[in-house]
């Protein structure tokens, strides 16, 4: 059986080694950065989660929390998928720099070609802060210029319009 003085003493030891271990982390990142384990997070059920972002042309972009072995699929998924306008020819993964000085990493990913051959191996495995980019197709930002060109040409057929009947009224 253990004394208060044990227990109190066996606490005590595991608080400095605790102190000791996060002041031996930040000395080893510089302080600059969080340790590589700091950026994975406890979610329900002692799930270990990470923090992803999902941008551009999908259902619903933002910030979200997944398992730490997602890949770029089930991310697409959680975000409801590519919108029909995606080129998912091309879906880039911007990873952080794994170390002081190193530059990001842009993967690109053809999604199409993996639905078709389902070769798993072509799909990466996401880490903590991938930011996940959907560009969208050519003919969709072609279909957006007509559209605004199309708006464009129906003021200025209304200002000629207008200006044509207030001549004809002066008359």
């Amino acid at each position: 059986m253990m004394t208060r003085h044990g227990t109190f003493h066996a606490l005590a030891c595991g608080v400095l080694l605790l102190w000791a271990g996060l002041a031996l982390a930040q000395q080893t990142t510089g302080g600059l950065a969080a340790p590589q384990a700091a950026r994975y997070f406890l979610g329900r059920e002692d799930e270990i989660l990470m923090q992803v972002n999902v941008w551009g042309f999908v259902r619903q972009p933002g910030q979200y929390m997944v398992p730490y072995d997602t890949d770029l699929i089930s991310l697409l998924s959680y975000a409801g998928g590519p919108r029909e306008e995606a080129k998912i020819k091309s879906v880039k993964v911007i990873r952080a720099s794994s170390g002081e000085g190193g530059a990001p990493q842009v993967i690109e990913v053809d999604v199409k070609k993996f639905l078709k051959s389902a070769d798993a191996s072509m799909i990466p495995r996401l880490k903590p802060g991938d930011t996940v980019v959907v560009s969208g197709t050519t003919f969709h930002f072609v279909s957006k210029f007509f559209e605004f060109v199309w708006r464009i040409a129906l003021v200025v057929q209304i200002v000629f319009m207008a200006d044509y009947y207030s001549r004809q009224a002066r008359r």
